[in-house]
């Protein structure tokens, strides 16, 4: 229907073109106001589309953000999922869930964290070592950091890296020098007496590491 009306001011269009250039000086008026009614018409048209491409961006949005808040609620169900398996000491579980919830997001530092604690208690070194690295890389937050440097320090010593591992004590306790964690296993280290008990973690998550 809007083709065929759009077909008709087109076919008006062409016969006023047609006729205009011989037109008597008449007829050119009456042609002039023919197309002065197109025009007229025609910017009718542009400022109802340019309202309707408007409604139509909006829709888009609102498209967009919904889904925004479908997959945030996804991961935050992911999230506390994995808290529950964490507590429940289920840890293979429990990061299965967090690598859900930075799937999309990798900056959720709480997901991340709880990550990295599961693959710790799971002995995956490597892995969790790789996202205790990517949190001292983005967070400001000195709690986390001094978790996640003390965190670096215990798996350097469970490779028997112990200079490094104080290093990484020391950055732990320069980001929150409250931190008890930090400053017990800097102790264990100095003391050297060949078998090393290492905390890793806040009040909340605390394990020990036998090396």
């Amino acid at each position: 229907m809007i083709r065929q009306w759009f077909a008709t001011m087109n076919d008006v269009l062409d016969d006023l073109i047609l006729r205009y250039p011989q037109a008597a000086s008449e007829e050119k008026k009456v042609l002039q106001q023919q197309w002065d009614m197109l025009k007229t018409v025609s910017d009718d048209i542009i400022e109802s589309w340019l309202q309707f491409e408007d409604k139509m961006g909006l829709f888009r949005e609102l498209q967009q953000q919904t889904a925004q808040v479908t997959e945030q609620q996804k991961q935050l169900d992911c999230y506390v999922k994995g808290q529950g398996y964490f507590k429940l000491q289920m840890f293979k579980h429990s990061s299965e869930q967090f690598e859900e919830a930075i799937a999309v997001y990798p900056d959720f530092i709480g997901a991340r964290m709880f990550l990295a604690m599961s693959r710790m208690h799971m002995k995956q070194w490597n892995e969790a070592q790789r996202h205790f690295q990517f949190i001292t890389a983005i967070t400001d937050e000195a709690r986390m950091q001094a978790i996640a440097y003390n965190a670096l320090g215990c798996i350097s010593a469970v490779y028997a890296h112990l200079e490094q591992a104080q290093s990484y004590f020391h950055k732990a306790l320069e980001s929150d020098p409250a931190f008890g964690d930090a400053k017990a296993n800097l102790e264990s280290i100095r003391q050297g007496n060949g078998q090393l008990q290492l905390q890793f973690g806040s009040a909340e998550l605390q394990t020990m590491v036998h090396v």
